[in-house]
């Protein structure tokens, strides 16, 4: 699990955002566009071994708030957290977990709800455990994650589907519990700043 001092930053992290859709649930209000709810499958992330569902709740004309859950199962490659050689021993392990992303979304357009250019702000929290294939005399380690992401996008509402593309950057500070970390060699774990970007489509349904 989680150290104490990441603990305590990823709980507050994860009960600020948690609470959007709550919020957003309370504080729509019924306009003549109709307020938009969206429900949502990312495509992109199926080619890195996540699925992910979520939602999209419109507020107020220019704001939406909504909830991403991303549902891990992939095959990773891991190494010993005092490895620095390429030559070290690495191991083939099954990662499964979940990650949690409550989202903000702001669009400057008035004329036409939840539709066009965004801007939009998430924070995220994430765990799992990994199973090696050839059973190890250190055991089985997890991961845990907290971070945050900033994108811009442009959604398209076409009928009842909705077409949703997005680039940002994300932010993650990753923890690895045992004596693995995944490989490094090609692939680094997401700790720190990286590119983030995607495609989601889905249904919407307006009142």
């Amino acid at each position: 699990m989680f150290r104490s001092k990441n603990g305590l930053r990823s709980a507050l992290l994860w009960m600020i955002f948690a609470s959007a859709p709550r919020l957003a649930l309370a504080q729509t209000e019924g306009t003549e566009t109709g307020s938009i709810t969206a429900f949502k499958w990312n495509a992109t992330d199926a080619l890195v071994g996540r699925w992910s569902l979520g939602f999209e709740q419109s507020v107020g004309t220019n704001f939406a708030l909504g909830l991403e859950l991303d549902f891990i199962h992939r095959e990773r490659f891991m190494e010993l957290k005092s490895g620095s050689y390429l030559w070290d021993p690495v191991e083939h392990a099954i990662k499964r977990g979940l990650i949690t992303e409550p989202f903000m979304r702001w669009y400057p357009r008035v004329d036409v709800r939840g539709q066009g250019v965004y801007a939009a702000a998430a924070g995220f929290l994430g765990y799992a455990r990994y199973q090696f294939v050839e059973p190890n005399t250190f055991g089985d380690p997890s991961w845990s994650a907290f971070g945050g992401s900033l994108q811009v996008g442009y959604q398209r509402l076409i009928g009842r589907w909705v077409i949703d593309g997005y680039l940002g950057g994300t932010w993650a500070n990753d923890d690895y519990s045992g004596a693995y970390i995944e490989s490094t060699a090609l692939f680094p774990p997401p700790s720190g700043w990286r590119v983030s970007a995607g495609l989601r489509l889905g249904v919407m349904r307006q009142r």
